[in-house]
């Protein structure tokens, strides 16, 4: 799956195949700022399903879950 953009933010999933058949996904994110791009690595809990696309979804609504809670509360 390629980058995704929500809210400002780059979601940036990735999906692997695990020794059972099932995928699990994860999802980084990536803001542009003016010192570059910032990268926050493993903001989503591993996510296992029996598909690909099942693992990435979950994945990435976790991920847009977070950019709303940094928008919501940023520090």
């Amino acid at each position: 799956m390629d980058t995704l953009h929500y809210k400002g933010w780059a979601i940036i999933p990735t999906a692997l195949p695990t020794g059972h058949h099932h995928w699990a996904a994860s999802c980084d994110l990536a803001r542009i700022t003016g010192d570059g791009q910032e990268v926050f690595e493993d903001v989503t809990e591993p996510v296992e399903s029996t598909t690909r696309e099942a693992a990435l979804s979950a994945a990435c609504a976790q991920a847009r879950a977070q950019i709303d809670n940094i928008i919501a509360n940023p520090q």
